[in-house]
Parts: C-alpha cells; structure tokens; sequence
C-alpha cells in the first residue's frame, strides 16, 4: 500500500517483479526513485537478499542473495544510502554463514535456544556494479547491536541511534563516515 499524503488515504498498488517475501525487521532505505530492502524475518528464518522497488514503475528486483562473501542472512538490521549509488549495511540481529568480517563482532544471543547473535558488520554495496564490499573501518566502532535507527544525514554520513545489544538497550549515538570509513561515537 501507498500512502497519499495529500489526500491523507492509504491506496493499494500492484507491483511487478521479483519481491521479497513477506518480511519484518528488515533494512530500508530510499535511494533516487528507489526503496531498498535488505534482510528480515518472516518470523521462523532471516533472510540475507538485497531487493529494489523503483516506486515510479513499482517493479520489485532481486539485487543480490546472501554468500558467504557478503553479510550474513539478519533482522533488525540498518540499511542507509551514500553518493547515490552505495547502500551502507550495518549489524542486525542473525546467524553467521560464513567467516566474521575483519574489524567485526559476533556476539551470542544466549536468550533463547536458536543459533543468532548480534553482529557489528558494516558492509557497502555498490549499486552500479551490484558487488559487495566490507571496508576496514576506523575510529569507535559501534558494538553488536539490533533494533536501532540508520540513517544518511548527508550524502557521505550516516547516524546511528540507539538499539540493543547483549547486554540491553542503548541510547548510544555513532556517525560513519562513508568517504573515510571512519566511527564516531
């Protein structure tokens, strides 16, 4: 569904394409004419696909699926756009599939039975070339964390607020910024 604030009324739109599936706690960011998704739950898995809605034709693509080369499969996960054309991909809440990423921290979640954890990854992906990267960061990273807000302040920074870790909520607040990979806290 749309929603017009002009008219002040909710209105269904069918959309073409390759959706996610019905999801929660993914990422989501606004990029141009676009809305990215990454990641979620449908409450019994998470999900590591990377999709784009171009909200002019409302045509769904799958950008990349999960690889042990790239994050890991999350929720509650921070998506933000840089430059127009890179999305920047911070931790989230999930299960590792392949090695921790340099710099990073999995943290696990001994709350409940399953196999998830918390994770400090940044990763970037590049829009154009449809690539993953995960550059070495600098400064004070934020600890593994989930549920928080990510969002681009400008067009090479992004804020961090808040969020849960193990050992409970946050109200920290972190910067990046994406042209010198370096944290702020």
């Amino acid at each position: 569904e749309i929603y017009d604030p002009y008219l002040e009324a909710w209105q269904q739109e069918a959309t073409t394409g390759v959706p996610p599936p019905g999801l929660f706690l993914g990422g989501c960011a606004a990029v141009h004419e676009s809305l990215l998704w990454y990641g979620g739950s449908d409450g019994k898995s998470r999900f590591g696909t990377l999709h784009q809605l171009n909200t002019t034709t409302l045509n769904w693509e799958e950008l990349h699926q999960c690889t042990p080369q790239g994050p890991m499969a999350k929720s509650a996960c921070g998506l933000a756009s840089f430059h127009g054309n890179m999305a920047a991909l911070f931790s989230g809440h999930g299960i590792p599939t392949g090695p921790t990423q340099p710099g990073s921290t999995f943290t696990k979640d001994t709350r409940y039975s399953h196999s998830g954890g918390w994770t400090n990854e940044f990763h970037l992906f590049d829009l154009q070339e449809g690539v993953w990267s995960s550059p070495p960061t600098t400064g004070s990273r934020p600890p593994p964390c989930s549920y928080f807000t990510f969002t681009a302040i400008d067009s090479h920074r992004g804020i961090l607020f808040g969020g849960r870790t193990e050992h409970g909520r946050t109200n920290d607040v972190y910067i990046i910024n994406a042209q010198t990979m370096h944290w702020t806290k």
